[in-house]
């Protein structure tokens, strides 16, 4: 949920930060990875999954009522958030179990023009943030690119590393 929140709110400031004499086909292009980050958000059905995670629903919530007259985004974040306390029993903070693997949303879930940052993009990848930022500069890793300064990763594209980097096993084959 982090991931998909976090992603909408850098393609709607993105989105926003196009200089006004931006071409029509960067201005189209822009505009539907918002719809994709924006329908992903709208169309959420699960309880957050953390404390975290609920207060960054909220958040967007908060800012999408105050932006929008309607917003099937912040019915859904406000439902996810109250999905989570309801589940979180008489306190927010105790402690949850883990979320089970099968449970977890993927990025097979999401779509495949989201992005995510680079700290976002490590937590997948299951290294550190210097570990990537490492690999970009020796031209190793995921392909990204760059938005108002910030580090990008297209869910395609970590999903495209991943499965050009599976091994069967660790000798070559003969």
């Amino acid at each position: 949920m982090l991931i998909a929140i976090n992603s909408y709110r850098d393609l709607f400031s993105a989105h926003n930060a196009l200089p006004e004499n931006a071409d029509d086909e960067t201005v189209e292009a822009s505009g539907e990875l918002l719809k994709a980050a924006n329908d992903v958000l709208a169309l959420w059905r699960s309880p957050a999954t953390s404390h975290e995670a609920a207060l960054a629903a909220v958040s967007l919530a908060e800012r999408e009522k105050a932006i929008f007259e309607e917003s099937p985004v912040a019915d859904a974040m406000e439902a996810a958030a109250i999905g989570y306390w309801k589940n979180a029993g008489d306190s927010h903070l105790a402690p949850k179990a883990a979320v089970d693997a099968s449970t977890r949303i993927g990025l097979k879930d999401l779509s495949p023009d989201m992005c995510l940052t680079g700290p976002e993009a490590a937590a997948y990848l299951r290294i550190s943030d210097a570990t990537l930022a490492r690999w970009r500069s020796t031209r190793r890793g995921p392909i990204y690119f760059k938005a108002g300064g910030r580090v990008l990763y297209r869910v395609s594209a970590l999903l495209d590393y991943v499965a050009k980097n599976e091994r069967n096993g660790t000798r070559p084959e003969k």
